[in-house]
């Protein structure tokens, strides 16, 4: 090949790469700033990163991606874990085993498929490593973009390079057995950078970038978020999907081009359903009538769009409900709980019943279906044997009996399809007719939860203090599961920067005292008219029947953050960037907000860990330090934006929310570090690290 051949093979490359970057870039992340913290996220909570289960429940999803990855849906081989009694989530029907969170578990086997791929080649930890760098640089180029500043790519570059070189001198074998459960992590990890883009695009489609920025990074650092990260629990995906759907909503509210927007917030409750389907029924309730109340076209092609792709979106969860319960909407978390009707046999195989016949991979018969035999071999002077070749035959039909024949099949087939027709669409009504019903007793299931928590919320003021405000030793949680370390923390000790959400009845009341009562009687029109106010409306909607749905069930053990309430938390983020006091400020200089924020994360995490040093506390103990210092510092923030909003001085508003989002990071960052020590570290710097903090 000659040089001017390669030379325009290579410009044509580099121009089809920039036009795929041009178009998928806007699409995915809204624009390189989003993308530059999407990487940044992945490449700071991948150091958390550690190879274990955390929480019981991750085995029997785990263990789905197993079997899924083996081309079936039921559990019939248990990889990790040696009882079934220690996997909740598993459950019966027609004697098989199955387990839940399919479409979790479904999205993590691209992931899978490539970790076994990739282990085939090189040793895993090596993969993982060498994939954190590549990470790592990733992140410095987009970053010395955005501040055209090339000094950070090359200063970035040198650090991922020399990541990768103390990772492989710190390396020891990883077995890929684990795949399974590393390929949920990441599909969690990747849900908390969507995070992340979602509150940053939410944030700049009404304010810009630097409010965007702020958001999107509380969002996935300073929230819950950065805890679950990589523990494959639901909660992180149903957040990403979530805050999709109320970024896709005010974004067709303020967008020229509308319906593609308007549709992504229907898709992505479709895709929930598969995960949750409850979460997702929740969802789906409270945008169909914000959506058609304040969308700016309801004509047959926009309706008939958008219920197009949200059927769509819907049939991964109906399949998988059929193969499984025989139900479009029945979720195999509705059929019976497993408990000791099954137990392992020798090789790993599921044995239903106790010592019955192992599950098996394939279908077999059952007494609706009964298996075929071979036919019986035929004499040749059997009545049903075949006419012998030769001889005398019959002539045949006329040519009038085949006419007539051909006509009667003909009219036989036309009959056939009309009543299969007629069939087809009378199964269609009868569908949607169960499928209403079932629709509606579900949805007067989770009203009566709805029902239970407004009776708390009116009633039992000292229950939601323990929900949102104050742990300490909780009445109703069972300490023992955690050897009486008191350890399961409320809303505001591990998201202490919603605390400054006190703010929002006093903008609103102020708001209300200046433009009067002439101002208040148009509320409705400049709401229809408004999409920021629509946003906020569905977004406070959204936030307030998630937390009713979970709040009769609150406070449990095994909760450590409220993590019910994890998915709804970065909506109420944005609450906190709709603020006028937040959003001048951040809008005003930026920086003091970022240099808060980091400030206090670095002194944050060098402070604690050397008091703790010294006092040598237990697990309970360090987690409650945490919550008391989490506490203050929410309150002190509260009050700098109560009082900027009521007085005419301004305050520090993005110091104080920088400062209480650093130490909402510290928590996070040191309970992956070193408060909760299960498993190994994926990465193996991160393993250096904690022994380097003598703690636990």
């Amino acid at each position: 090949m000659t040089r001017e051949r390669v030379t325009g093979l290579r410009e044509w490359v580099s121009e089809r790469g920039e036009t795929i970057r041009q178009r998928v870039l806007p699409v995915l992340f809204g624009d390189r700033v989003g993308l530059t913290l999407f990487l940044g996220v992945l490449a700071t909570l991948a150091i958390l990163w550690r190879v274990g289960f955390f929480i019981t429940d991750t085995y029997a999803v785990a263990n789905t991606v197993i079997n899924l990855a083996e081309g079936r849906l039921n559990v019939a081989r248990i990889e990790y874990s040696l009882t079934l009694g220690s996997q909740p989530g598993l459950y019966e029907h027609g004697g098989r085993v199955f387990g839940r969170n399919y479409g979790q578990a479904a999205l993590a086997l691209p992931f899978y498929w490539l970790l076994e791929g990739a282990s085939a080649i090189a040793e895993l930890r090596l993969v993982l490593a060498g994939a954190w760098s590549v990470l790592v640089a990733g992140f410095a180029s987009q970053l010395g973009r955005v501040l055209d500043r090339s000094r950070v790519t090359l200063a970035g570059t040198l650090l991922a390079l020399a990541l990768f070189v103390a990772n492989v001198a710190l390396s020891t074998p990883l077995d890929p057995r684990w795949n399974g459960l590393l390929a949920l992590q990441l599909v969690s990890l990747v849900a908390a950078g969507v995070v992340a883009v979602a509150i940053y695009r939410l944030g700049r489609e009404f304010h810009g970038q630097r409010v965007g920025v702020a958001g999107g990074l509380l969002a996935a650092l300073a929230l819950p978020i950065a805890f679950w990260a990589t523990i494959p629990k639901r909660h992180v995906m149903s957040a990403a999907l979530i805050s999709v759907v109320v970024f896709a909503f005010a974004r067709s509210r303020n967008a020229d081009r509308a319906l593609p927007s308007r549709a992504l917030a229907y898709a992505a409750v479709g895709v929930l359903a598969w995960l949750h389907a409850a979460e997702a029924l929740v969802v789906l309730v409270m945008l169909v009538p914000f959506d058609i109340a304040t969308a700016r076209e309801n004509g047959l092609r926009e309706l008939v769009i958008v219920g197009v792709v949200f059927v769509l979106s819907l049939l991964p969860f109906a399949v998988t409900n059929v193969l499984i319960t025989g139900s479009p909407l029945t979720a195999p978390r509705m059929l019976s709980g497993l408990g000791g009707l099954a137990e392992l046999g020798p090789g790993g195989e599921v044995v239903v019943d106790g010592g019955g016949q192992a599950t098996p991979d394939v279908p077999t018969a059952t007494p609706d279906q009964p298996t075929t035999t071979p036919s019986k071999p035929v004499s040749p002077g059997d009545p049903t044997s075949p006419p012998a070749p030769g001889g005398n035959q019959d002539p045949g039909p006329g040519l009038w009996t085949r006419i007539t024949g051909f006509v009667g099949s003909m009219v036989g087939l036309v009959a056939g399809a009309v009543d299969a027709t007629i069939g087809f669409l009378g199964s269609v009504v009868a569908a949607v007719i169960v499928g209403i019903d079932v629709t509606t007793a579900r949805i007067g299931e989770l009203w009566s939860y709805v029902s239970r928590g407004i009776d708390i919320v009116l009633g039992d003021l000292e229950r939601l203090g323990y929900v949102f405000v104050r742990s300490g030793r909780t009445p109703g949680v069972k300490y023992a599961i955690n050897d009486q370390e008191a350890i399961e923390l409320a809303v505001l000790e591990v998201a202490p920067v919603l605390g400054t959400l006190i703010a929002i009845p006093i903008v609103v009341g102020k708001r209300g005292v200046r433009t009067g009562s002439d101002q208040l009687r148009r509320l409705a029109a400049t709401i229809r008219t408004t999409p920021r106010y629509q946003t906020d409306l569905f977004a406070g909607a959204l936030v307030v029947a998630f937390t009713l749905l979970y709040l009769p069930r609150l406070p449990l053990y095994s909760q450590i953050t409220m993590r019910y309430l994890v998915p709804i938390m970065p909506v109420a983020a944005y609450g906190i960037m709709r603020l006028p006091a937040v959003r001048r400020s951040l809008t005003t200089d930026v920086r003091r907000f970022l240099a808060a924020y980091f400030g206090a994360a670095v002194v944050g995490i060098v402070g604690v860990s050397a008091a703790f040093v010294a006092l040598d506390p237990a697990i309970g103990e360090a987690m409650q330090f945490h919550a008391l210092v989490n506490l203050a510092v929410a309150g002190i923030a509260a009050a700098v934006v109560v009082l900027d909003t009521v007085g005419t001085r301004d305050l520090p508003v993005g110091t104080a929310i920088g400062a209480v989002g650093g130490a909402g990071t510290t928590l996070y960052v040191l309970a992956g570090i070193e408060y909760f020590t299960y498993g190994q570290f994926a990465l193996p710097v991160a393993e250096w690290l904690s022994a380097v903090i003598p703690l636990f």
